[in-house]
């Protein structure tokens, strides 16, 4: 079995095992980190999420570059001050063919600073920057490929060697008007690479799209093709947040939303939620025994302000109105309970 499990990893990151193959042999969802023992439980909450942005490069997305840009403050803002979630942003293009003039091509991470994070400085001008990708790109748009490039071992040992963390959320945001044009690769495959990346933790995998969907057919132009992006929303249909993969969907907006940034602030508050608030435990609880400490404070249990028990979960989800500045940078949310005797 474990023979199996590591030839079949193996061959999916180099495209030679199917999906339905690769599924049935990788580990059971890992569960949070056990920290202490004794009479109780105590688990760490250490929520990181890996986000990368897939950005259309050709010529007809200077205005959508420009739009996202303008906007991404409000996307930043939300995981920042709604949670301590730590993030890497990076952005690839859906160029997987030759380069542009300004970057690079074939899902490599642009910008001089390829991975942004909280503590980048001027963090939000920085990943503004790597946002405006150019036009320079291939007219052949293809995300999936790119993806394909990205996650391949070799680049993620050396280009983009500072993104992937195995303990982060994995999250797709698609930024394009066309559809993808990747030429063997297919939205499952797209998807259960980022499974395999993440041992088939589908509560690690998130994908999202500011695309203009099939049902707008007036008032937003599509790339020259003009073709309904059907493959992306497949993809966005399947990943684990969308209806088909058992989420709540809401992950697609049209790249001619008039409120698109506060679309944007929305994708970012549903990373929030699947992501930075809710902390899985390992054994069912005494309910009255669970004690949730911020830093040094005790949170309450209130659904807004603390926290609350979900059963069906077996999960402490954290409120909305958490104040996280009030103690230092680097203070954890930690979950003390004694297990539920049968």
């Amino acid at each position: 079995m474990i023979k199996g499990l590591l030839l079949c990893a193996l061959f999916l990151l180099i495209g030679g095992c199917s999906s339905e193959a690769a599924l049935n042999f990788f580990a059971p969802v890992p569960q949070p980190k056990k920290v202490a023992d004794g009479e109780g439980e105590q688990l760490v909450f250490d929520a990181k999420a890996d986000i990368l942005f897939v950005v259309d490069d050709s010529g007809s997305m200077n205005t959508h570059q420009t739009n996202l840009a303008a906007n991404i403050s409000q996307f930043t803002s939300v995981l920042t001050q709604t949670s301590l979630l730590e993030y890497r942003i990076g952005v690839i293009t859906t160029d997987s063919e030759g380069g542009f003039s300004t970057g690079t091509c074939c899902g490599k991470l642009v910008g001089e600073t390829r991975v942004v994070t909280p503590k980048t400085p001027s963090s939000n001008s920085v990943l503004q920057e790597n946002l405006m990708v150019g036009t320079s790109g291939s007219g052949r748009e293809a995300p999936f490929e790119a993806l394909n490039l990205a996650f391949a071992p070799e680049t993620l040992a050396d280009w983009n060697s500072n993104f992937l963390r195995s303990s982060a959320a994995l999250i797709v945001i698609f930024i394009t008007d066309a559809e993808d044009q990747s030429q063997t690769i297919m939205a499952t495959d797209v998807l259960n690479r980022m499974l395999a990346l993440k041992r088939n933790d589908r509560r690690k995998v998130l994908g999202y799209g500011a695309i203009i969907p099939s049902s707008v057919t007036f008032g937003c132009d599509r790339d020259d093709a003009g073709r309904a992006p059907k493959r992306l929303e497949e993809f966005l249909d399947l990943v684990p947040n969308g209806v088909t993969g058992g989420g709540r969907g809401g992950n697609v907006v049209s790249l001619c939303a008039p409120d698109f940034g506060k679309r944007l602030a929305e994708f970012a508050l549903d990373i929030v939620d699947q992501v930075g608030s809710t902390i899985y435990l390992t054994r069912f609880p005494q309910v009255k025994t669970i004690r949730v400490t911020y830093g040094d404070l005790v949170l309450p249990e209130d659904s807004r302000k603390g926290w609350s028990y979900n059963p069906s979960k077996n999960a402490i989800q954290l409120g909305t109105d958490i104040d996280w500045a009030n103690q230092p940078i680097g203070s954890k949310i930690r979950v003390f309970y004694e297990e539920a005797r049968g």
